[in-house]
């Protein structure tokens, strides 16, 4: 490029310009030959359906077919009960160990690392083992019971529904296990977040401990909330890994461990039918993009409001 003709100051604005978007170039040549063009073709192969060598397009019939498609709205329910039931344990789990870890006044980093352990171990490697435990008749809880005298629990791992030994329950405690110590450490930063002159005021006022835990610790940690439960929102849709390991593509037993992704997994290398996994792929996004909207405008947007 010829730049002689321009001012000196000029050159060295585009010089120093040319310079950082050489160095950019090869993010955004990644990011659109792995996320940009893999999205677009997803959404168009969503629009058609294979015949013999060619494509033809359908338009929406595959969103159609999915929707009246009794095992994808089976996955849809289990992604929303999984994702619910560990969202409604894990955050205030959390809280509580926050808050007993704050007020910890020895070894509190060996407490952080034991609780987050879980969470940077392989969680395919963390299912296997909860598999083993959960066996209902050799597993670990099992055999634990029966040496105690206790008579065992047969259904772990074997009943489709949610109760004590229920998979569902079983695949619950597992990803609070692996996830509790994430959520736990996003409180902690949370709650050491808090202005310590807060409470002083309040002790001040003769507030007590119970009081100034709801008028003061539980406002201040709205937007932690906030970002947890969008994350997990997040987390908590796209689950694939601990589920497949306990129960196969199909979610065994009865499918009740059956998630979206899981579904698309099958869909995809099972019945090789990509066409209609993109169609599922497409509504798992616009779900999560739904998702997001609604907690951001529900929880986010009314804490700017309450601040300004």
């Amino acid at each position: 490029m010829n730049l002689s003709g321009l001012p000196n100051e000029m050159r060295k604005q585009l010089r120093d310009s040319l310079i950082w978007y050489a160095l950019i170039a090869p993010t955004f040549i990644l990011f659109a030959i792995f996320v940009a063009y893999p999205t677009i073709e997803t959404f168009r192969l969503s629009l058609y359906r294979e015949v013999a060598t060619k494509q033809e397009f359908v338009g929406l019939a595959h969103y159609a077919r999915l929707l009246g498609d009794q095992i994808f709205r089976s996955a849809l329910l289990n992604t929303a009960l999984l994702g619910a039931a560990f969202l409604l344990i894990v955050i205030p789990l959390g809280l509580v160990l926050a808050s007993l870890l704050n007020n910890l006044k020895y070894a509190p980093n060996f407490f952080k690392v034991v609780y987050f352990l879980p969470q940077i171990t392989s969680s395919v490697a963390i299912a296997l083992i909860f598999g083993y435990v959960f066996q209902p008749n050799w597993g670990l809880l099992n055999n634990g019971l029966r040496a105690l005298g206790v008579d065992p629990l047969p259904l772990w791992l074997a009943d489709p529904n949610y109760n004590l030994t229920g998979s569902r329950a079983a695949a619950t405690i597992l990803a609070v296990y692996v996830a509790l110590g994430y959520y736990m450490l996003v409180t902690l930063a949370g709650l050491q977040a808090i202005p310590q002159e807060l409470y002083d005021a309040a002790v001040v006022d003769g507030a007590n401990f119970w009081q100034a835990w709801w008028y003061i610790t539980i406002p201040n940690l709205r937007p932690t909330f906030v970002f947890l439960i969008i994350t997990g929102s997040i987390e908590a849709l796209s689950r694939f890994g601990d589920l497949y390991t306990l129960g196969g593509p199909g979610g065994s037993p009865a499918r009740s461990l059956q998630t979206i992704v899981m579904y698309l997994y099958q869909t995809a290398f099972e019945s090789n039918d990509f066409n209609l996994a993109s169609a599922t792929a497409v509504l798992l996004f616009l779900i999560m993009l739904a998702v997001t909207i609604f907690n951001f405008r529900a929880l986010l947007q009314r804490e700017f409001s309450r601040r300004d």
